[in-house]
């Protein structure tokens, strides 16, 4: 039988007591982001945690510090935000059984944040036009897939990164670019306190200029038609005109051009 193994992003942790508190009941791997280095394992219930405490910043740089401690078949991709369903080991594995070719399945959870997620109703194929919905404490992977293929997260993106979010829905442009096959499946695996988020502070300058930057990595040759069409179905949704949304977009592809953040941005053009 196939082995699963949840790998946690996480931050100032000083032991393991995350493991119970997000209910795995598997192996686990927890990449801890800390002021000092350091690596700690034990048994758990049967299963094998570890930690691996560095002091390195950047949530696409922690998930690879994860994958690259990864051993089991499965490997389940999270936040320290959720817990997950008692009997989870079961259903993921069953809905590989059932999809055979798949190398990467989205599941459902549920959340109590007013933006709730997208909900997978049947089982489909994700391909490149519909690959930015999902986040990934809903992403499920087979190991040797994205080893074969040498696929990491982007490491200008995510919480504490230059671009605070994007790593999850470029993660997937990656592997679908690499031939790997991605479905949806309506099983939940978890519920996500999404309340206090890490990156999202509201649609503000700063989320609209690392949205530009975002769209440049993840459609290099269709990106300022994109940043036309994301303004338009956007622009009810916050107190910028139009006109203002597409310039911090422009500027956002600008600044990924060039390895620019928002603040670097802003504190040039202050001066």
């Amino acid at each position: 039988m196939a082995s699963i193994e949840v790998l946690v992003a996480t931050m100032s942790q000083k032991d393991l007591s995350k493991y119970n508190e997000m209910n795995i009941q598997t192996d686990a791997v927890f990449a801890n982001q800390d002021d000092r280095y350091d690596y700690l394992e034990e048994v758990i219930n049967g299963n094998t945690v570890k930690m691996i405490t560095t002091a390195q910043r950047g949530l696409g740089k922690n998930r690879n510090i994860a994958l690259s401690h990864a051993k089991a078949d499965i490997l389940m991709l999270a936040d320290d935000d959720l817990v997950y369903m008692d009997g989870y080991r079961e259903n993921v594995l069953n809905a590989f059984s059932e999809i055979k070719d798949a190398d990467i399945i989205i599941f459902n959870y549920d959340t109590n944040s007013e933006r709730k997620p997208r909900k997978n109703k049947t089982i489909k194929r994700v391909r490149l036009w519909n690959f930015t919905k999902y986040g990934t404490c809903r992403i499920v992977i087979k190991r040797k897939a994205i080893m074969k293929c040498n696929i990491n997260f982007a490491l200008l993106f995510g919480s504490g990164s230059l671009y605070n979010s994007g790593e999850d829905s470029l993660f997937l442009r990656e592997c679908i670019k690499k031939g790997l096959k991605i479905y949806t499946h309506p099983y939940k695996t978890s519920d996500v306190d999404t309340r206090t988020s890490t990156w999202f502070k509201g649609f503000d300058e700063e989320y609209f200029f690392n949205k530009g930057a975002w769209l440049a990595a993840a459609f290099p040759i269709l990106k300022y038609l994109g940043a036309l069409f994301f303004a338009f179905k956007i622009k009810k949704r916050t107190d910028f005109c139009y006109k203002k949304i597409i310039k911090l977009l422009f500027l956002g592809i600008k600044g990924y051009e060039d390895i620019v953040s928002y603040k670097e941005w802003k504190n040039k053009s202050i001066k």
